[in-house]
């Protein structure tokens, strides 16, 4: 694996964006402040932030007081190998560890990080078992305090296939961060309030329980196009349906898994 920083001074200009882009922008803008639950913050990486941000799996660190380190959180849409993720959950995974550090080491600038396959790359590692999945590339950000880039607040990896000539995804990143960190802790602090958190401490799997109610043919059509990264006008076009039923359809799916 190589690490490549793609810092650049210079700001975006938002009007040289495409529209599409630019829509996707402002949706993540406008929306981020009222994820408040894990499902919400799902579907604010699947929808809006993932035309920004194109990614097939995204792992999502906060910082935790009592233990002094990043815990992770695991999003994705292909399925992955139980060993897998398990191995990117540890806080001790050398690859998030050499991330972290990657990442402190260039001043908490986004970070491109290339996954590249290597002579006698054991396959049982996390690189090795991306690179079966088509993840070729780390996109990296992440929130420290003021002034004090080695005190990381959060990180946000974001992994998906080797990206086009044109690709601006750590620039949209470096946009995005401010919103995308307060919305994250936002669910965390909703989570130890409810005592709903995840129960993966220790690098165990999400405990998962069995929907109730199946999912309807069409409910899984709007399901596909949501992990696709269309929105609910998008979807609504592609049915012939008004953008409200899509998002009422959405939030029956999230009830019923």
């Amino acid at each position: 694996m190589t690490d490549v920083q793609q810092a650049e001074e210079d700001s975006l200009d938002s009007t040289a964006l495409p529209a599409r882009k630019a829509r996707a922008l402002l949706r993540f803008v406008e929306d981020a402040p009222a994820v408040c639950r894990r499902h919400h913050f799902y579907l604010l990486l699947q929808s809006h932030l993932e035309q920004l941000v194109p990614h097939t799996l995204a792992l999502c660190g906060a910082y935790e007081r009592q233990r002094k380190l990043l815990a992770f959180d695991l999003f994705n849409t292909v399925p992955l190998p139980p060993l897998l993720q398990l191995q990117l959950r540890r806080t001790d995974s050398p690859l998030l560890m050499q991330v972290q550090h990657a990442w402190v080491d260039g001043r908490g600038e986004p970070l491109v990080m290339r996954l590249e396959r290597r002579p006698g790359l054991p396959p049982d590692t996390e690189v090795a078992a991306l690179l079966e999945l088509g993840v070729q590339r780390l996109l990296v950000h992440g929130v420290s305090r003021p002034g004090r880039v080695n005190e990381v607040s959060s990180m946000f990896l974001f992994g998906g296939p080797a990206p086009a000539a044109d690709d601006n995804a750590h620039m949209m990143l470096r946009l995005v961060i401010n919103d995308l960190h307060a919305a994250y802790v936002r669910v965390l602090t909703v989570e130890r309030e409810t005592g709903q958190a995840a129960p993966q401490k220790g690098g165990r799997e999400d405990a998962v329980a069995a929907p109730t109610m199946k999912v309807t043919p069409r409910e899984a059509q709007i399901l596909c196009w949501v992990r696709d990264g269309k929105n609910n006008q998008e979807i609504g076009l592609a049915l012939g349906i008004s953008a409200l039923t899509v998002k009422n359809h959405v939030q029956k799916i999230l009830r019923k898994l």
